[in-house]
């Protein structure tokens, strides 16, 4: 199953045009405003997931969401110069601070500079080989402002490939509930650009959720600021008719006995009670005398 390309593009250039004219009217007011936003994919599914995954699901982009001008923290384990020393060499311009394990619980322990550190930086990545004690470092904060880092293999034999690849991919990472939400684009891009960007995303994404396409609700994309603009909503399933041919109902036998008799006395018709007359002192006499009279013959 695919989107329907017309309505991608259409809802792509509304979504710009929306947020042109909310930048403008921001920068009216506010100098300090910021000069684009992100925009998400938002997909609704019918069931809940059972699996727990903490790994995000890496996203190809047909154009990439991080360029030279993107600021990216690596976060890497305790001890490890000799990996920091080749990713040095490798001079990735978006690569714009490396961070141990140990000083983001010593230097980046209090708020205000975790705070500052989250706000620095558009994309967090970390080795892999750390994510397991990640959540406990990282804060509520990192969760709160939804910039989980996301793992890259330090140890690739091809490391510059590994980190291109991790910068050229948005990540997605299935909630609890039933929406969820994925970074595909900016408002900077032209409409073609997002456009790709979502059909693209939308047919990994799909394949990332358990049963896929049926289990898809309903997608749109929207800004921070916003409302969502559906490009794709699943019919409702036909109802099924109870008695209908070909289908079979199956009855439970009841445990209740009680229950059984009070129905089968409402069921069954009352008996009427036949009324005792009671007969006078006359009446039992000459009966009396008649029953003498047979016993002596």
């Amino acid at each position: 199953m695919t989107l329907n390309h017309d309505l991608v593009v259409k809802a792509s250039t509304s979504l710009l045009k929306y947020a042109k004219k909310q930048q403008e009217s921001e920068e009216s007011t506010n100098l300090l405003a910021d000069e684009e936003e992100a925009v998400h994919l938002i997909v609704s599914v019918r069931k809940l997931s059972t699996k727990m995954r903490h790994k995000p699901y890496r996203i190809p982009l047909h154009a990439p969401l991080y360029d030279e001008s993107s600021s990216v923290c690596l976060i890497t384990k305790n001890n490890d110069e000799a990996h920091v020393e080749r990713l040095n060499n490798l001079k990735i311009p978006q690569i714009k601070e490396i961070v141990t394990m140990l000083q983001l619980r010593t230097d980046y322990k209090a708020y205000e500079a975790r705070r500052l550190l989250i706000s620095t930086h558009d994309l967090f990545l970390t080795d892999d080989r750390v994510v397991n004690s990640l959540p406990e470092a990282l804060g509520v904060k990192f969760f709160k402002s939804k910039k989980l880092p996301a793992p890259v293999n330090l140890k690739a034999s091809n490391l510059k490939e590994e980190m291109s690849r991790a910068l050229s991919c948005t990540y997605f990472r299935p909630t609890k509930g039933t929406c969820n939400a994925i970074k595909i684009g900016m408002t900077s891009m032209s409409a073609s650009d997002l456009a790709k960007n979502i059909e693209v995303a939308t047919e990994l994404v799909a394949k990332c959720i358990p049963k896929g396409w049926d289990n898809i609700q309903s997608i749109g994309i929207k800004t921070g600021t916003s409302l969502t603009l559906p490009i794709y909503s699943s019919l409702p399933s036909a109802p099924t008719a109870i008695g209908a041919p070909g289908t079979h109902i199956k009855t439970m036998p009841s445990t209740d006995t009680k229950a059984e008799d009070k129905e089968e006395e409402k069921s069954e018709p009352k008996k009427r009670k036949s009324k005792k007359t009671r007969s006078s002192p006359g009446e039992l006499v000459k009966a009396f005398a008649k029953k003498r009279a047979t016993v002596k013959a």
